[in-house]
């Protein structure tokens, strides 16, 4: 499955079940550029996805009696010193990690040096919470605004701040 914003930016999804046999998926395969992937069942181990590091598919973990589930996404980096390295995860406890639902645009300005995600809550919604790699995995709670309903997660080469 693949999930494209309107600025380019696309989300890939990988399932797996009742497999035969051990895979190699490359990025190349899911028309997708290299970057980082999760597990639904282990969000926190997140590892890069490229053409040396391609996700091995199991057998004997994705049988007929289980699913598997991988979400990617793309790396981007800003125009500091160090070409700092930031990408959206996005909601950890979610089949669909990242949904044109509720990130309504991701924008970076002119001088690579920040990255502005806006996010859509629910009425009710008091808090909005996003995972955000800058260097390592941030999880970040920002509130929505009450006219909106709108969160934005500020990313700098610094980390992750709301506004």
């Amino acid at each position: 499955m693949k999930y494209l914003f309107r600025n380019g930016e696309t989300f890939h999804v990988i399932f797996a079940s009742a497999m035969k046999r051990d895979y190699s998926v490359y990025p190349s395969m899911i028309g997708s550029e290299s970057g980082l992937i999760y597990s639904y069942d282990n969000p926190q181990m997140i590892s890069i996805f490229d053409d040396t590091h391609p996700l091995e598919v199991s057998a004997s973990k994705c049988d007929d009696f289980s699913i598997c589930l991988w979400y990617v996404s793309p790396v981007w980096a800003f125009h500091d010193p160090i070409r700092t390295k930031h990408a959206l995860l996005g909601e950890f406890n979610k089949w669909t990690a990242v949904s044109r639902q509720r990130i309504v645009s991701i924008t970076t300005n002119t001088e690579k040096t920040q990255t502005i995600i806006v996010a859509q809550g629910a009425p009710s919604e008091g808090l909005i919470r996003l995972v955000i790699y800058v260097g390592d995995v941030h999880i970040v709670n920002c509130p929505p605004a009450a006219a909106s309903g709108q969160a934005n997660f500020v990313i700098t080469p610094a980390g992750v701040d709301c506004s």
